[in-house]
């Protein structure tokens, strides 16, 4: 990083699978069209549109960003003398932050320098940040309970019977059942493919014809199976 705080808005058309790591930067996340999936150990919190995600330095996590998301992201760097939260989660965006956000996503300006229009919108976030108090209560805040438990199983690849609350979940995430089912065999194969399995092995694993794997790797991911 150039500045002790950065700001990035970032359109993806491709299904995006980021690895397992600590990240040397603490950043805040937040969607405004699509999905994103963030992983903290075992648990998966699913980021849909309006909602920010806090992630302190040195957290060990995985982001992954599906096809359509658009989003903001704020890395912080060390070198910032404001004391940040220590604990990743979802956080509440205010007025102030949304606002705050919404004018850094129109601006042409490319300097982020502290004395730059862009670093002073910066350096008010830092200090909205560091009253953040995260929470992993939810899997998703913008579902019911009951609509969540539904989104736990088609994570876990459960496929759930006929259930009331799965067009509102689909509503919700903004694509259909069968849409989030094709991205997260893909995500798991090209975590596959990095540990050394190879197209044949992939496809029986998550039994799946090898034609419709590669068939989904290329027109979600751009990945060569």
């Amino acid at each position: 990083m150039n500045q002790a705080i950065e700001y990035t808005k970032v359109e993806q058309s491709l299904l995006a699978v980021g690895s397992r790591r600590k990240n040397v930067t603490a950043y805040l996340i937040t969607v405004n069209t699509g999905v994103a999936l963030l992983r903290l150990g075992k648990h998966e919190f699913v980021l849909t549109t309006g909602h920010g995600f806090w992630v302190p330095f040195e957290c060990l996590h995985a982001l992954t960003v599906l096809p359509g998301c658009h989003y903001h992201m704020i890395h912080f760097s060390a070198r910032l003398q404001q004391p940040l939260c220590q604990q990743a989660g979802f956080v509440t965006l205010t007025p102030l932050l949304n606002a705050l956000l919404h004018e850094l996503s129109q601006t042409k300006e490319q300097s982020q320098t502290n004395h730059s229009p862009t670093g002073r919108i910066l350096a008010v976030i830092v200090d909205q940040a560091a009253k953040f108090s995260p929470t992993t209560q939810q899997l998703c805040p913008a579902l019911s309970a009951k609509q969540q438990s539904v989104l736990k199983k088609l994570l876990d690849r459960q496929s759930p019977a006929a259930d009331e609350h799965l067009s509102a979940v689909e509503a919700v995430l903004g694509m259909s059942v069968h849409e989030l089912e094709a991205c997260l065999i893909v995500r798991e194969a090209i975590r596959l493919s990095r540990s050394g399995r190879n197209a044949s092995q992939i496809a029986s694993e998550l039994e799946c014809q090898l034609d419709h794997l590669q068939a989904l790797g290329q027109t979600l991911a751009d990945y060569q199976f």
